[in-house]
């Protein structure tokens, strides 16, 4: 269960744990995408410090313990799904199980999106160029 605070009221959301798992492997092809310059811009250590504080937040979720995501943290992690399912719509050819993968990815993009609507514009209407 993750909670945070908009516009002066309380937001709890559930992430099952297979979900925190995508996330995790997710954000850790994220910072290595982003690291590797195929983004197309550079990366500041600031960006990759806010992934790896991520991925401990996640780790600790995963592990049991209750954890505070905040609102920008959220919005990375939307980012980095959206950007890891374009990427295997585009490199990796039609098959059943690519297509399960874009469907699960895009299932929790679309869960998140709900609570973030106006974090990023790739965000709003739970889309991600799809």
């Amino acid at each position: 269960m993750t909670q945070g605070e908009r516009g002066g009221k309380q937001v709890m959301m559930g992430v099952g744990a297979d979900d925190l798992k995508a996330i995790k492997y997710i954000l850790l092809f994220y910072g290595r995408y982003l690291q590797s310059g195929q983004a197309g811009q550079p990366v500041s250590h600031r960006s990759i410090n806010r992934i790896q504080l991520v991925l401990l937040k996640i780790e600790q979720i995963i592990s049991g313990q209750v954890i505070l995501l905040r609102w920008d943290e959220l919005g990375l992690i939307t980012e980095a799904i959206a950007t890891f399912t374009e990427l295997v719509r585009r490199k990796i050819g039609a098959s059943k199980e690519r297509d399960e993968v874009l469907a699960n990815c895009e299932q929790l993009h679309n869960y998140l999106s709900l609570v973030l609507p106006s974090i990023h514009p790739t965000l709003k209407g739970g889309g991600s160029g799809s």
